[in-house]
């Protein structure tokens, strides 16, 4: 709304200077698209009134849970369920949108109470974590239907809740893979209603169904310690990338996506490098992390070729990420390797190529599209440098001659990219044409 209101005062002064034709602002400020529509007061008293309201039905259940009988139990619930959700479809072909979107949610929440009361009532105890994957997607149902960004919120917390009741499931042993048809559907829609609170909760929901993954494969191939590390680092940088892609092609929620598993990312390859002192017996492991590892790496790849084939990074930036995806995919057997004795060239080595990525980060960020991935590369910088820091230097004249240097390099990088900005905005000079060679007469 901000910039459109800037764009319509910059239209109205360009055309009255002569720079552009007004019959051209009407188009323009045609393709400028609507503001997302935003909390507002009333509709943030309506949900919380919602909520209450899910409640008090509950709690007047719960009082009476005794002296009702099952079917009156039921009855109350359901009765209240259809009152929500005739007076949603009501309050929305009234034009009341926030009451709508309330009662929709509070219908949402009592459908839930209602199949969790059902199971309880009945005795189908082993029934109540499908009951919550059941009330997730009557949620998404609910969310399409209206559509309703409120609804859909609470959807996609029912679906990690769903999730995470699995995973601690002493019945499950297994990846909860059926959780990732549940997440792409939650995505889609989020995309669809372009909701960036449910896109938040989707990229945490990932990252704790990837870490979960991880240990499921750690606790039935017997991955070692680093390997595994390494792999983690590996996959959570292929989501990065995935978010990053999805981003540039302006898919809402990519940018969200990128930024939780980049940071992610980051931390685990600066921890990767605590692990140099474990044993050469932790480091390596078989096939589970060759096919883990060369899945993530090829991803990477083909994720970072199509970054720049579409214009969207630079061959700097894309090369500093793979040298570090690369040493992070070889440093299990370099470890295993080099022993105990040997790895000081390593840590020089992978520091190094860390401090190449996070300015990758940094020269990457300084896009306007890309800002989150500019302060990651600077929380990166920062981490590996306190980490240099505590492992090497001890003395106070050492760590001020070391931040010293550092001090310099980074202002004399800061030099270069203001002036390799500078020449690429400074217009083209034309040349002058000799007199002599143009046949110009000189007198």
């Amino acid at each position: 709304m901000r910039y459109k209101s800037r764009l319509t005062g910059d239209l109205d002064r360009w055309i009255e200077r002569g720079w552009i034709d007004s019959g051209r602002r009407g188009d323009i400020l045609g393709d400028v698209p609507d503001p997302v529509q935003r909390w507002s007061a009333i509709g943030a008293l309506a949900i919380l009134g919602a909520v209450l309201l899910a409640m008090s039905a509950l709690t007047f259940v719960a009082a009476n849970w005794d002296a009702m009988p099952r079917l009156a139990r039921f009855g109350t619930i359901l009765l209240a369920l259809w009152l929500a959700m005739a007076g949603a479809g009501r309050a929305l072909d009234r034009g009341a949108g926030a009451l709508g979107h309330a009662l929709a949610l509070l219908g949402v929440a009592l459908f839930g109470a209602a199949i969790l009361l059902t199971a309880q009532t009945f005795n189908m105890t082993s029934f109540r974590n499908t009951a919550v994957l059941i009330w997730s997607v009557a949620g998404l149902a609910t969310a399409f239907a209206i559509p309703s960004r409120p609804v859909l919120i609470l959807a996609t917390l029912l679906g990690a809740l769903w999730a995470g009741l699995e995973i601690f499931n002493p019945f499950v042993d297994t990846a909860i893979w059926s959780y990732l048809p549940l997440w792409l559907v939650t995505a889609w829609l989020a995309i669809r209603l372009r909701s960036k609170a449910s896109a938040h909760l989707l990229a945490i929901g990932l990252a704790l169904w990837a870490g979960h993954a991880l240990y499921w494969m750690d606790q039935h191939f017997d991955i070692a310690d680093v390997s595994l590390h390494a792999g983690a680092t590996l996959v959570f940088g292929a989501l990065a990338l995935t978010g990053a892609l999805a981003r540039d092609r302006g898919v809402t929620g990519g940018g969200i996506l990128a930024a939780w598993m980049a940071v992610i990312t980051m931390v685990l390859a600066l921890l990767l490098q605590a692990q140099f002192d474990r044993p050469p017996e932790a480091a390596i492991s078989g096939g589970a992390y060759i096919a883990l590892a060369l899945g993530a790496m090829a991803a990477i790849g083909g994720l970072l070729v199509l970054r720049l084939a579409i214009g969207h990074l630079r061959p700097g930036p894309a090369a500093g990420l793979a040298g570090i995806g690369a040493l992070v995919f070889v440093t299990p057997y370099l470890l295993a390797a080099a022993g105990i004795g040997g790895l000081w060239w390593l840590q020089l080595a992978y520091g190094a190529l860390f401090y190449a990525g996070a300015v990758a980060l940094i020269l990457q960020g300084s896009r306007e599209s890309a800002g989150a991935t500019g302060t990651v590369g600077v929380a990166a910088f920062i981490g590996q440098t306190l980490y240099v820091y505590g492992e090497t230097f001890g003395g106070l004249l050492d760590t001020a001659l070391f931040f010293f240097v550092g001090g310099l390099i980074l202002f004399a990088m800061s030099f270069g990219v203001w002036r390799w900005k500078r020449r690429q905005h400074e217009p083209a000079v034309p040349a002058q044409s000799d007199p002599v060679q143009s046949g110009g007469e000189t007198s």
